[in-house]
């Protein structure tokens, strides 16, 4: 279980389709735990539990460690191109990063990004003409990430070819 409350939220919304009301609710949501969220109910005394709001209540209590934080944008700045990582390994690392980020602009992911990127053309584009939103910044990357893939194709066939005819 990764968040208690995402594990409530997407339960809520299935027995919400079926208009299920409380008291079955409260039945329903032990079959939905498995591991140690299963082990915490089963240890649960007997009658400690008098509603669903109740068990929602004490298992988001028990289980807050385990809640996903939210990170600050600050964050972001540690991430970094590796000296030999490809621009499409970089990127996917910095996009997973930056959806634990609330409410993250445009220019703070553009501005991120370049702080993080090794030099080379894509950061000069960035730089000198920054994308407007970030469906033009993954474009924009997708066309970097396609040329730089292309390159090490022809590079490696070079490779290849010269240790044939030698």
């Amino acid at each position: 279980m990764k968040d208690s409350q995402e594990h409530v939220a997407a339960f809520e919304m299935v027995m919400n389709l079926y208009g299920q009301p409380g008291p079955i609710m409260a039945k329903l949501f032990a079959t939905t735990l498995t591991g140690k969220a299963q082990e915490w109910f089963t240890n649960l005394p007997r009658g400690s539990i008098e509603s669903y709001e109740q068990l929602v209540q004490k298992f988001n209590f028990h289980f807050a460690s385990k809640m996903k934080q939210n990170r600050s944008a600050t964050h972001l700045f540690n991430i970094r191109q590796r000296e030999e990582e490809t621009l499409k390994n970089f990127m996917g690392r910095f996009n997973n990063e930056t959806l634990e980020v609330q409410e993250l602009r445009n220019y703070m992911i553009v501005s991120i990004l370049i702080h993080g990127l090794r030099k080379g053309p894509f950061i000069s584009v960035l730089a000198r003409d920054p994308p407007g939103d970030v469906e033009q910044l993954m474009a924009l990357a997708q066309k970097y990430i396609d040329e730089e893939e292309m390159n090490a194709m022809k590079d490696s066939e070079r490779r290849e070819r010269g240790h044939t005819y030698r």
